[in-house]
């Protein structure tokens, strides 16, 4: 039963656009995904209590910060890393870091809060991920089956 569930998710992951849809889509290759997208509902609250710091902020520098501080925790705390990943001056980085030290304090050197940010990041940008394909699919985006 969970195999089934979980391949139906896959195909319906596939269909929104959030994994990749050339040949064929395994769920076993996208186990990460389910489980951060498995409830919406979750999520919307994850992400309210891990990231409202950054969302009261504004919905551009909540980007910009939300985007560097992923970045960040993909490079290891590197800010040339981070930079490289974002096309910006390594200066730039440490700027916005700074404003993040300044919004999450000690956070950033908790293990357990480093992981909760990056796994609401994560299925953030996946989600953000399906948003961007809606509304640059054809309205008519339908996989044939039989």
């Amino acid at each position: 039963a969970d195999s089934l569930r979980w391949a139906r998710r896959t195909l319906a992951l596939v269909d929104a656009g959030i994994l990749s849809g050339t040949g064929l889509a395994r769920a076993e290759d996208h186990l990460l995904e389910l489980w951060l997208l498995s409830d919406q509902a979750l999520l919307d609250e994850l992400e309210r209590r891990v990231l409202d710091v950054p969302v009261r902020k504004g919905p551009v520098r909540r980007m910009r910060l939300t985007e560097t501080l992923c970045a960040w925790l993909e490079s290891e705390s590197n800010a040339v890393g981070t930079a490289e990943r974002l096309d910006v001056h390594p200066q730039t980085v440490r700027y916005r870091m700074k404003q993040i030290n300044d919004l999450y304090g000690d956070q950033l050197a908790d293990p357990d809060a480093r992981f909760s940010l990056e796994a609401v990041l994560r299925a953030g940008r996946l989600r953000d991920r399906a948003t961007a394909n809606a509304r640059s699919a054809p309205e008519s985006r339908h996989v044939a089956r039989g």
